[in-house]
């Protein structure tokens, strides 16, 4: 499990991103806490330690080739966001896209790749995507097209899916607003994963609208 996680979500190996929640609204969500960029190497004991609940892990998707294997649309949201209307929109466009409930309760819209690819492409793609979705102003991970690594940059980094897998809040979610196991995100990334020449060609199209007057 953690071997097929890490390869998914695997980005800068050099440094983390290390999460401390100070408080909790009574149901899991946060309501504040502090973050950092931790310059150490990801472990798998750090993979392992997400997986189980017992620390979150923030990758950095973008790495010293500027290239990354995943991007993510955060979109940012504390109470009542509605999933299932995200993946309808998501579904009718035709678009590439995992949908997981994030830490706040909001979404992270994630993209991927069967390789790394160049960061910028992932941008373009992304923030495409996010202003179609009704989301322009939302976040895009990775945040820089490059990261001047010789002096010691990282990027930004995003808590990832699946903290306390037998328990987590922070699933995929299915058509149908249920959460998906990580055996069924494991294949729903299968599908959706795409080649450096369908990324390039990806085509953004707006959402139709369907007519449901009786003529």
């Amino acid at each position: 499990m953690i071997e097929r996680f890490k390869n998914i979500f695997t980005g800068l190996e050099r440094a983390h991103g290390v999460t401390i929640a100070e408080d909790t609204n009574g149901n899991g969500t946060k309501i504040k806490g502090k973050s950092f960029v931790k310059r150490q190497p990801v472990t798998n004991e750090l993979w392992q330690k997400h997986l189980d609940g017992k620390e979150n892990l923030g990758i950095i998707p973008i790495n010293d080739d500027n290239q990354c294997r995943w991007g993510c649309i955060d979109i940012d949201s504390y109470a009542g966001f509605d999933h299932k209307k995200l993946i309808n929109k998501i579904t009718n466009m035709k678009l590439p896209l995992i949908v997981c409930r994030s830490k706040s309760g909001g979404a992270h819209v994630f993209l991927f790749a069967e390789k790394f690819l160049p960061a910028v492409l992932f941008r373009s793609k992304l923030k495409e995507m996010a202003a179609k979705l009704g989301y322009a102003n939302a976040e895009i991970f990775p945040k820089q097209n490059k990261v001047d690594m010789q002096k010691g940059g990282t990027g930004s980094f995003l808590n990832l899916p699946y903290h306390n897998v037998k328990m987590t809040m922070r699933y995929a979610v299915k058509d149908d607003g249920a959460a998906m196991s990580i055996n069924e995100f494991f294949e729903a990334h299968d599908k959706v994963k795409l080649t450096e020449d369908q990324l390039s060609k990806l085509s953004i199209q707006e959402e139709k609208v369907v007519d449901n007057l009786l003529k």
